[in-house]
């Protein structure tokens, strides 16, 4: 489900990378991992305290290793090589969580009146056709509301961009979590984030050079470190919650200062 969601993150920064615009593309990378964790972690945290298991925390930190492999080859922005090194990393992740993911219950639910994997596939082939199409619309958007704000596409990429790209995120996670289920969110989070960085970033990095954002990386950082520190006491409740709400606006804010 994490990379469903994070596909208009993923050809937005692609698309954007293509059209040259690599602050809207790098932009929206991190800007979509901050607001997962800032906006969409936190006010699900918020309506339900979520409980962390043993399977998550291992998550979590995964992740973690990669948020931080990611600011230190970063420092310097991201070239193609950059790209391809995250590329090979993202796969390896998905190797692991297959491998590692409960097949037999979802082998037992396909069995449930799911459709056939002919109707599947026309209904993902019509999918991808609408996100491309809205990564394409959406990137010329941006570039012309920065030009008639008289801003720069990275603040438009960190912030109005990776806002529209989380929605995804933000509508799922907030009606699991009026379900109580917090592990889905959790995970859901944790997964679009690795994505975002081992898709979007990526694959916006293989088309040209994205220049280093290293305050916004480190913002991002800081989030994912409290996410492993709150999720090792097996609870994320709603005072962390607000706390990553804390942490996003001022990761709004910062934009202004640099």
């Amino acid at each position: 489900m994490a990379i469903g969601t994070s596909l208009p993150e993923i050809l937005t920064s692609a698309y954007a990378s293509y059209m040259h615009a690599p602050g809207i593309s790098i932009g929206n990378a991190i800007g979509s991992c901050i607001c997962n964790i800032g906006l969409v972690l936190g006010v699900s945290a918020i309506i339900s305290p979520i409980i962390v298991d043993k399977n998550l925390r291992k998550n979590i930190f995964v992740y973690l290793l990669f948020v931080i492999f990611t600011a230190v080859i970063g420092i310097d922005g991201f070239s193609w090589i950059d790209g391809v090194i995250l590329l090979i990393l993202f796969a390896i992740y998905l190797r692991w969580t297959v491998k590692n993911g409960n097949i037999e219950e979802i082998n037992e639910n396909n069995n449930k009146n799911n459709p056939s994997m002919v109707f599947s596939l026309v209904l993902l082939i019509i999918g991808l056709v609408g996100v491309l199409v809205g990564a394409e619309l959406f990137v010329d958007g941006a570039k012309k509301i920065a030009t008639a704000l008289n801003v720069s596409d990275k603040i438009i990429g960190f912030t109005l961009v990776a806002f529209g790209t989380s929605v995804p995120e933000l509508m799922v996670s907030l009606v699991a979590a009026k379900r109580n289920l917090g592990g889905m969110v959790l995970g859901n989070v944790v997964g679009s984030n690795i994505a975002d960085i081992g898709g979007a970033l990526a694959l916006g990095s293989l088309f040209m050079y994205l220049p280093p954002e290293n305050l916004q990386i480190a913002i991002l950082t800081v989030m994912s470190f409290l996410l492993y520190l709150f999720a090792k006491y097996s609870k994320i409740g709603r005072w962390q919650g607000i706390l990553f709400l804390i942490i996003y606006i001022i990761a709004i804010a910062s934009l202004g200062m640099g």
